[in-house]
């Protein structure tokens, strides 16, 4: 199976600034990959295998049908540590922080909730996997789920968001930036292995899918073929007040920036950290309702809000409202209006 393809950047335009972000990837069957036992890549497919729902492609054998054997999970371990710096590292400007976005077809999401993570493209595909993009496969991107942070003053950024997953039929997943300060976040108390403020890399330029702080000079004199033996020691090239210092422009002012992606190693956990769902195209929010579990509301929203329609689906026993606006609504004033957001347009 084809892992997902992701073009190379283009140029996006917010008011006069040009940024630079990468195309939304063609649109491509889910794959078929077995649930993990952990409660994000980008872009992610949650691993489980997929039934015959309205969420699955066509072809798809039906639940009469035996299924196919699925794969196995590919771990990577624990993530490296951040380079040793000489500065003093400043705290996350959270306050700030309105929340971290992820964008994905609504093919994927209902797979998501059930498995309760997203995963990185080598915990899908592995060292032999066909990856769409060698920048991904050379320079370490294939190791992390993508997330994009949004400050609590950028009011200009839109509902469909931007760069992967940002045209209006995805589905934007909303974080709860408090997640970047829990020890182990990547991975369960259980789980042998790092996490915590190792387990993320933020990045304030458009490395093409070189880890923050890695350079294409790192690259050289690596081994060919696994990316994880390629590109691991790369995610140990940022260190920590730099990780901190990009994250905390990104968020800041109320200009978009033109870089606003973190990396997450590995996987990131839904439970507690997923917050809220923003829909952009009625289709896609319908698909949300086909969930089993899920709820639309019969309430209707004030005028002048902008939202549609709302929902709810769950993630275990946690209920995740879900928005529908259009996708050139504020996601600031969306969020706040549908009470996935809190007054101060921080997400908690």
């Amino acid at each position: 199976m084809k892992a997902t393809q992701i073009p190379k950047p283009t140029l996006t335009q917010v008011g006069n600034t040009k940024l630079k972000a990468r195309a939304d990837p063609p649109k491509q069957p889910p794959p078929i990959i077995p649930p993990h036992t952990s409660s994000t890549a980008a872009p992610s497919h949650p691993p489980i295998a997929l039934d015959s729902s309205a969420f699955s492609p066509a072809g798809a054998v039906s639940s009469s049908a035996k299924k196919p054997a699925a794969p196995t999970l590919h771990p990577q371990g624990p993530a490296p540590a951040l380079a040793k710096g000489t500065r003093e590292s400043k705290p996350l400007s959270i306050d700030k922080t309105a929340c971290l976005t992820h964008g994905m077809s609504p093919d994927f999401v209902k797979d998501a909730l059930s498995n309760g993570q997203l995963s990185s493209a080598y915990n899908r595909l592995g060292k032999s996997g066909k990856y769409s993009r060698d920048a991904d496969r050379n320079g370490g991107g294939a190791l992390g789920v993508y997330t994009r942070a949004v400050g609590t003053e950028q009011k200009g950024w839109k509902a469909e968001g931007y760069g992967v997953g940002s045209n209006a039929d995805k589905v934007q997943l909303i974080l709860s930036p408090n997640f970047l300060m829990k020890p182990g976040h990547t991975f369960e108390a259980s789980s042998s292995g790092g996490g915590g403020t190792e387990a993320w890399r933020a990045s304030s330029t458009d490395n093409m899918g070189l880890v923050p702080g890695a350079a294409k000079k790192d690259q050289v004199g690596l081994p060919k073929g696994d990316p994880l033996t390629r590109t691991k020691e790369m995610w140990g090239k940022q260190t920590e007040s730099g990780r901190n210092d990009n994250f905390n422009t990104t968020v800041s002012g109320s200009d978009l920036k033109v870089q606003n992606e973190q990396l997450h190693w590995e996987k990131i956990p839904l439970k507690d950290n997923l917050k809220g769902m923003v829909c952009t195209s009625e289709a896609s929010f319908n698909k949300m309702m086909q969930i089993p579990g899920s709820k639309r509301s019969q309430l209707k929203m004030p005028e002048g809000t902008g939202i549609q329609a709302m929902g709810t689906v769950f993630v275990g026993d946690q209920k995740i409202k879900v928005a529908l606006t259009t996708p050139d609504s504020s996601m600031l004033s969306t969020l706040r209006a549908s009470g996935i957001a809190n007054s101060n347009n921080q997400v908690r």
